[in-house]
């Protein structure tokens, strides 16, 4: 899950499905990296072809985790579909959600 740190931020990936089965797998350990991060969070979800609603519902709470630790967290380059999903349910409003790791570091940086 860890793809590596740096100084601007710790970088997660996601691979798999985000439904039920794929999130309660991925969950715990996905919650503890982003509460333990010494800084802001990159998670790339190019790996990610499905987002199901337990899924959405992890992202958020582990934004929520980063946020009341005073970090950022940052999805890097959803999938089509997955991009389609959260722009449905608004979950960029919560959490950035950006095409690339360079958008990404832009954010972090304004």
């Amino acid at each position: 899950m860890v793809i590596g740190t740096g100084a601007d931020a710790l970088r997660l990936g996601l691979k798999g499905r985000l439904d039920a089965a794929g999130a309660e797998a991925v969950e715990a350990a996905f919650t503890a990296q982003v509460a333990g991060a010494p800084g802001d969070v990159l998670v790339d979800i190019a790996g990610v072809p499905f987002a199901g609603s337990l899924g959405i519902r992890m992202l958020i709470s582990a934004g929520r985790v980063a946020t009341r630790r005073g970090r950022r967290m940052i999805l890097v380059a959803p999938q089509p579909p997955v991009a389609e999903v959260f722009s449905v349910v608004a979950l960029d409003d919560l959490i950035p959600v950006v095409a690339d790791e360079a958008a990404a570091l832009a954010l972090l940086a304004a």
